[in-house]
């Protein structure tokens, strides 16, 4: 009887595998994301306290520099919800890519099954083929040796 034939699994392994490697990449841009908006932040900070400073050296309202150090503390807690996302992101990002090395190897040990079977099969009717030809081969030479032994008339 011919093996199971793994084809289909290997196809089905294949799209899970091609599944977890665009999710990988998906979780790489949302990080990517993540990490220029934090990015972007940083550098609006810094402007605010730059402007901050300058702003104290001149004298300012009072009222203008508590509005300056609301924005600056709003800046730093933006910034501290971004970096907590960037993490989450970054978790996300390992944990698809372990997915995609998992899927791999799955796919790749099925790959190996399949060959391994292909070979036992070949194996096996190369066998076969030689003990109908080793038989084939005692028919005739019987055959042969009958019509020897045969009286003539």
């Amino acid at each position: 009887m011919k093996p199971f034939q793994l084809d289909t699994v290997l196809n089905h392994r294949k799209r899970l595998e091609d599944i977890a490697a665009n999710r990988l990449f998906e979780a790489g841009r949302q990080k990517d994301l993540i990490q220029q908006k934090l990015h972007e932040e940083n550098g609006n900070l810094t402007a605010l306290i730059e402007i901050t400073e300058e702003l104290q050296s001149k004298t300012i309202p009072i009222l203008d520099l508590i509005n300056y150090e609301n924005q600056i503390d709003f800046l730093k807690n933006n910034i501290l919800a971004i970096k907590k996302k960037l993490r989450e992101k970054t978790e996300n990002m390992q944990k698809e890519r372990k997915n995609l090395i998992q899927r791999s190897k799955d796919r790749q040990i099925l790959e190996n099954l399949k060959e391994q079977q292909n070979r036992s099969w070949r194996q096996y009717l190369d066998k076969k083929e030689a003990s109908m030809l080793d038989e084939i081969a005692i028919v005739r030479h019987d055959g042969e040796r009958q019509i020897d032994n045969e009286p003539e008339y």
